[in-house]
């Protein structure tokens, strides 16, 4: 039964002769570059996790895994400077200008996560000659619950992380792995199978080199303050995100490198390792080309191998997915992001203002809030989008009063007038004093959309919000 079979296929190739044409460029093509290896090199080194069977190395991507140095750096590959686009940070505590230590890292695990739309509801926005700001909210906060992954006792667990479907697609993946194993036997056709039978070692070898010792936060004690930190790719971008969270996961998120849970590989086992590595890569070449030329159905089930981990990497286990499981997994963390538009960039300063919990300092006797001026540090994260003069000056003494009126209204009344987004909750002599001032209204829309953020994301305020943690 299965000779036949083999002879059908064999006279498919006879009787259509584009048939065996296209099995003579298709593994060629698909090992040019369509698999996209940095970002799964990424999730490798971070989380210490790997889809075997999912290893399919291009020529670009044997130069990335090749490469002498890259063992020699306890980042990750993508968060390495250079490597990706920069993340530029500003400290709503100290003021402080820094690159984001992590940036894609972080970029991965924020796109993983869908953002709920807040709306604007203020007039300023309509304006047709307004420049419009895009801000993001990610509330960071620890998980209740979580399970520490123990690198040193449990490597093997950490193949693939512990998510059902993330557990799933790995299943999935070995058990087409093994069904086209079976085929290519079936079939006869050797060299695919020699082909497939190189996927899960190659992979052996690449988690063996770089995801022994995944990361996780520098430091990870609780912390008893929130923090608001605004991250950009640049001052004159329209595109932000507000971090908001308990200080120390912010910090080690943003400002510290994350660390090795173990020690650094051994110079001559890493030696041993890329060699053997080295002529894995040249046996999968060897392999497709040999199915290239002799133009027979093991071109074909070569090219479906590769496409299906391209398949698999882009859409249904992407690196952003990665990201999220070690989060959640590793450094029991988890966000919600949000999402919201404001009309200018005045706007955008003084929502953040407004949200910051740093903005008023604590008074040293009683712990209240000192609302009769600006924590100066806390106010120096501005600079670099709007430098100190005499209107900046002017600008932060409207603001201060007028969020000083916010405060002192009622509860009730004041997040009905603020959800309008008018100017109700600010005094008459203030709108008097400031009438002119053309960024008047832009305090008053900021103020209303840090109001319409806290109710919606339901941010905690200065002070983290202790509560019982079961870490198994």
């Amino acid at each position: 039964m299965f000779e036949l079979a083999v002879q059908e296929l064999a006279a498919i190739l006879n009787r259509h002769s584009w048939v065996s044409e296209l099995a003579g460029i298709l593994p060629l093509s698909a090992l040019i570059d369509f698999i996209d290896l940095p970002p799964k090199l990424h999730i490798i080194q971070l989380a210490g996790s790997a889809l075997l069977w999912n290893s399919p190395i291009t020529p670009a991507g044997s130069r990335l895994l090749l490469s002498d140095d890259r063992l020699m750096y306890s980042s990750c590959y993508l968060d390495r400077y250079g490597n990706s686009i920069s993340l530029l940070g500003l400290d709503g505590r100290f003021g402080s200008r820094y690159y984001i230590s992590n940036p894609e890292t972080i970029r991965l695990w924020v796109r993983a996560h869908k953002p709920r739309i807040i709306d604007h509801v203020h007039e300023n926005v309509d304006g047709h000659d307004r420049r419009v700001q895009n801000l993001e909210i990610v509330h960071v906060y620890r998980r209740k619950t979580h399970k520490r992954h123990r690198s040193s006792s449990y490597w093997l667990r950490r193949i693939f992380l512990q998510s059902p479907w993330m557990n799933f697609a790995n299943y999935f993946g070995w058990t087409i792995l093994f069904a086209m194993i079976v085929m290519s036997i079936i079939l006869q056709t050797y060299l695919s199978l020699a082909f497939l039978i190189l996927m899960p070692v190659t992979g052996s070898v690449v988690f063996a080199l770089y995801g022994t010792n995944p990361r996780r936060l520098l430091v990870d004690v609780p912390g008893n303050f929130n923090r608001l930190i605004l991250v950009a790719e640049h001052e004159n971008t329209m595109d932000w995100i507000v971090f908001y969270g308990e200080n120390t996961i912010i910090n080690s998120l943003l400002n510290r490198p994350l660390k090795p849970q173990g020690p650094t590989r051994q110079t001559s086992q890493a030696v041993v390792l890329r060699m053997v590595l080295r002529v894995l890569i040249l046996g999968q070449w060897a392999l497709a080309i040999g199915a290239a030329a002799v133009k027979d159905w093991n071109a074909y089930f070569i090219t479906f191998w590769i496409a299906f981990c391209i398949f698999m990497h882009a859409y249904v286990v992407p690196p952003q997915r990665g990201a999220k499981e070690w989060m959640k997994s590793c450094a029991g963390i988890q966000m919600e992001r949000y999402r919201t538009r404001l009309s200018s960039r005045r706007t955008l300063l003084n929502t953040i203002i407004a949200l910051n919990p740093d903005t008023f300092s604590l008074s040293p006797g009683t712990k209240q809030e000192d609302r009769t001026k600006f924590h100066d540090d806390a106010m120096k994260w501005i600079d670099p989008i709007l430098i100190p003069g005499p209107n900046r000056a002017r600008w932060l003494e409207a603001t201060l009063k007028a969020m000083n009126d916010a405060a002192r209204q009622s509860p009730s009344d004041n997040e009905e007038k603020e959800k309008k987004c008018g100017g109700d909750f600010v005094s008459k002599e203030w709108n008097e004093e400031y009438k002119r001032d053309y960024w008047a209204p832009f305090i008053l829309e900021g103020i209303c959309m840090a109001a319409r953020i806290k109710e919606e994301a339901n941010l905690p305020g200065r002070m983290v919000e202790k509560a019982p943690q079961n870490v198994i």
